[in-house]
C-alpha cells in the first residue's frame, strides 16, 4: 500500500490548540448524523441476540438528537458528548430509549461513574418536565450506554462501577449494577467495521489518527467513498476528513500539504482530485475556511432541524470568524428548537 511520501509531510511550529481533543469534536460532529448513528447501531448492538431484539422494537428512523446539556446551580453544564431520543415502532405513548453515545480517547477509573451521573441527570430531566410522574403510566426511559474508544492501546479490562467503590461488608446490596457496551477500534480490524461507506470511512480514521497509521489512507478511508454517487454531501464528507486529518497531523507538529493532499485523493477520484484538493486548501484559508464552517452549520442544521428559515441562513452566511462558527456546532446541539438556535446567533 501506498503511503505518503515523507517530502509530503513537512514539520511545522507546535500547535498550541493541540490540547484540545480534536477526536472528540469530531466525533461529535460525524454523529449528529442520524443515519450514521442508525448503522453504528445496527452494527455494534444488533450483534447479539437481546441487541438485534432491542432493534426490531425501536424506530430507527426517529431517531432524534437530544440537548446534552442541563441547567443546574453551576449554570449549563455539558453532559455527555451525544444523547439521543429513539421511540418504539409500535408509538404507544412515551415509551423509548435514551441513547448516551460517548467518545473516549483514553482507558480511566471513572468511565462508569461518569456513565451514571449522564443516565441519573437524564432521568431527573424527564421527571422534572413530567406533568405527573407519579401516575402509573409514567415510565423514565430505558437506558442504551456505548462508549466509542479509539485510543491508541486496547482496553484489556473495561472499567467497571463496583471496581470504583469501597468494599465494605453489609453495604454490596447497595451499590448499583449496570453495563454498557464498550466498541474499542484498538481491537476492531477493517472487517469489522460494517458495510455502509461512510460508517466504516469514519471508523477507520478515528483508529488510525491515533494508532500510528494515519497516513496509510487510500484504500482504508477513502475508497469507500467513491461508491457514493459524486454529490454536495459527499464533497461535504471528503472535506470534513481532509479537515480532521489536518487538525490530527497537526497534533503532532507536523501539517499536510498540497501534495500530500492530492496524494490522498488521487487514486481514488483522479480527474476529480484536482477540484477537490483545490477545495479543501481554499477553506484552509481564512475566507475559505470561513466559507466551509458556514456549510457545515448549515448542513448539520437541516440534519437536525430539516428545514431553516431564510434569516437564520442569511445570518449565518454574514457571519466571517471561523472561530464564531465553530461554536454555533456546540449551539446546535443544546438546541432542541430553532427559536433556541436563534437566540445563540443574537
Amino acid at each position: 500500500m501506498k503511503k505518503l511520501s515523507p517530502q509530503s509531510v513537512k514539520d511545522s511550529p507546535p500547535n498550541k490548540k493541540s490540547s484540545v481533543n480534536i477526536h472528540d469534536e469530531f466525533v461529535r460532529a460525524v454523529f449528529a448524523n442520524l443515519e450514521l448513528v442508525a448503522e453504528f447501531l445496527k452494527l455494534y448492538v444488533g450483534k447479539t441476540q437481546n441487541g438485534f431484539k432491542l432493534l426490531t422494537l425501536l424506530d430507527l428512523n426517529r431517531i432524534k438528537l437530544e440537548t446534552t446539556q442541563l441547567f443546574g446551580p453551576e449554570g449549563r453544564q455539558r453532559i455527555a458528548d451525544l444523547i439521543f431520543w429513539i421511540p418504539l415502532k409500535d408509538r404507544k405513548g412515551s415509551a423509548g430509549v435514551v441513547f448516551v453515545f460517548e467518545h473516549k480517547s483514553e482507558r480511566k477509573r471513572s468511565w462508569p461513574f461518569q456513565l451514571l451521573k449522564y443516565l441519573v441527570a437524564i432521568w431527573n430531566k424527564f421527571f422534572s418536565e413530567a406533568k405527573n410522574p407519579e401516575k402509573k403510566n409514567f415510565m423514565l426511559p430505558a437506558p442504551l450506554l456505548i462508549v466509542l474508544h479509539n485510543g491508541s492501546k486496547p482496553i484489556m479490562n473495561k472499567p467497571k462501577l463496583d471496581e470504583y467503590i469501597a468494599k465494605i461488608i453489609g453495604t454490596k446490596q447497595f451499590i448499583p449494577k449496570f453495563d454498557y457496551i464498550m466498541v474499542d477500534l484498538a481491537v476492531l480490524s477493517p472487517d469489522e467495521f460494517g458495510t455502509a461507506p461512510l460508517l466504516r470511512v469514519i471508523l477507520e480514521l478515528l483508529k488510525r489518527a491515533t494508532d500510528g497509521t494515519l497516513y496509510d489512507v487510500r484504500k482504508q478511508i477513502l475508497e469507500p467513498l467513491a461508491v457514493i454517487r459524486d454529490d454536495e454531501k459527499t464533497r461535504y464528507w471528503i472535506q470534513q476528513i481532509l479537515r480532521y486529518m489536518d487538525k490530527a497531523v497537526k497534533s503532532k507538529k507536523k501539517e499536510l500539504t498540497p501534495e500530500s493532499i492530492d496524494e490522498v485523493i488521487k487514486p481514488v477520484y483522479k480527474e476529480r482530485s484536482t477540484k477537490m484538493s483545490l477545495t479543501f486548501l481554499e477553506k484552509l484559508e481564512a475566507k475559505g475556511e470561513a466559507k466551509g464552517k458556514q456549510d457545515m452549520v448549515l448542513i448539520a442544521l437541516r440534519t437536525k432541524f430539516k428545514k431553516i428559515p431564510t434569516y437564520i441562513e442569511t445570518a449565518i452566511r454574514q457571519m466571517s470568524d471561523p472561530i464564531a462558527l465553530e461554536s454555533l456546532m456546540s449551539e446546535i446541539f443544546e438546541s432542541q428548537t430553532l427559536d433556541e438556535f436563534a437566540d445563540a446567533l443574537k
